[in-house]
């Protein structure tokens, strides 16, 4: 008598296991499942963007703790202050906003981009050794604090784009070398 063909178990268990794996891929890839990134509240994500911000603001204060008094000096801070700014658009964007922030959360992220683009205007500026633009981009960039102020302030945040002095020294540093 014939034994009858045996299943090959192994396999079978191998393609299980296979499959299994790659529907956990996917549902990892396409946010699936229990790996779906869950929409926060507004006060949660608010909560959590003001503590981003908070950390970002004791960075920036360190930073800019002291006055550069050369060209690498200007250029080593302004390099730190476009990580530290980076840092904190990065950790904004990866938080899941509610729909109804959506549009405010776009109009804040915009305007740290800009932000972060007169940063790089001023690191460029060290990077040649021209004081004058470093000084320039130094003054744009505080021209546009209160922008910046006003639509972290319209999503709900608190302390993001706090400015960093007061509204008077803030008003001194806005005015572009030569003018004041």
């Amino acid at each position: 008598m014939e034994d009858a063909p045996r299943t090959n178990r192994t396999g079978l268990a191998a393609g299980i296991i296979g499959a299994a794996l790659l529907l956990t891929l996917v549902a990892i890839i396409f946010d699936l499942g229990p790996f779906s990134d869950d929409e926060l509240s507004a006060a949660e994500f608010l909560a959590q963007g003001d503590e981003i911000c908070a950390e970002a603001h004791e960075e920036f204060l360190v930073v800019q703790g002291s006055a550069p008094r050369t060209a690498s000096e200007a250029e080593a801070q302004v390099e730190a202050l476009i990580e530290l700014a980076s840092d904190e658009r990065d950790g904004i964007e990866e938080l899941n906003e509610p729909e109804s922030l959506n549009q405010a959360v776009g109009d804040y992220l915009d305007e740290r981009e800009g932000g972060i683009g007169v940063l790089e205007e001023g690191l460029a500026a060290a990077r040649d050794g021209d004081s004058d633009a470093y000084e320039a981009a130094q003054a744009k960039l505080a021209s546009q604090q209160e922008k910046r102020q006003e639509t972290a302030q319209d999503v709900g945040f608190n302390k993001c784009s706090e400015p960093l002095v007061s509204g008077e020294e803030l008003k001194r540093q806005a005015v572009p070398p030569g003018e004041g």
